[in-house]
């Protein structure tokens, strides 16, 4: 998608090539992928993408730090992708509106907006990853496209669950998940893995020594979040 649509058929599949897309009225590429991946896609398989397809995580993840041990700073770190999403809104806006720009289908425009959405992701995501030691601290604290996803994923069909019964509570899937999540709190529960910070790469199930994770296919609603958090690791 980067490399065809993006860069070759110069169409902006950023954030704000999605939300001028659909002020013109295009159906591109874009407005596809958003429609697929972000919205109604996660219905199915929840925050799937991240897992799997995102090409800014696929980047970050040659990074040493697969997971942060010390687990994520405090939840007001977080509200720093919604003002991302605001700020990437506003900006759109006022071009459509004030500049009164209009997208141009392969044009060298929309390449530039791609170059310059893709180096600002890249930079801050790196400079967040090298400073907190995290690979995927971009996608915890910054990435605007979590706003969608995290309301969509709430409804996702396949979530990871495990058999309560047979959990030893030996916390290899806490230490995996790299996204913090408490997973064992699910287990212990009964609950599938509702919190939608899950980006379902399977890793969780994949370390359990007793096996008895996995992604199942259920209807239930999502949104209880269990994060392992700084202040809650050092107090014990």
């Amino acid at each position: 998608m980067l490399g065809f649509l993006g860069v070759i058929k110069t169409e902006n599949m950023q954030l704000e090539g999605f939300f001028f897309y659909l002020l013109s009225g295009y159906f591109s590429g874009s407005v596809i992928h958003y429609l697929v991946a972000k919205i109604f896609g996660p219905i199915l398989f929840g925050r799937g993408f991240c897992g799997w397809a995102c090409w800014t995580a696929m980047t970050l993840d040659f990074l040493p730090y697969k997971r942060n041990k010390a687990g994520r700073l405090a939840e007001n770190w977080e509200f720093l992708r919604y003002i991302h999403f605001g700020f990437s809104l506003f900006l759109v806006l006022v071009f459509w509106f004030l500049y009164e720009y209009r997208p141009t289908p392969m044009s060298k425009s929309e390449l530039a907006w791609l170059v310059g959405g893709n180096t600002f992701y890249f930079v801050s995501a790196f400079i967040l990853a090298l400073t907190l030691k995290d690979n995927r601290a971009f996608c915890k604290y910054l990435c605007p496209i979590t706003v969608i996803l995290k309301f969509t994923s709430k409804f996702a069909f396949l979530k990871i669950e495990g058999i309560k019964e047979d959990c030893t509570q030996c916390g290899s899937c806490n230490a995996a998940c790299p996204m913090d999540i408490n997973i064992m709190e699910y287990v212990k529960n009964g609950e599938r893995v509702l919190s939608t910070e899950c980006i379902y790469c399977l890793t969780c199930t994949t370390v359990c020594p007793e096996t008895i994770l996995d992604d199942t296919f259920k209807m239930d609603i999502g949104g209880k979040e269990h994060i392992r958090r700084i202040e809650i690791t050092e107090q014990g």
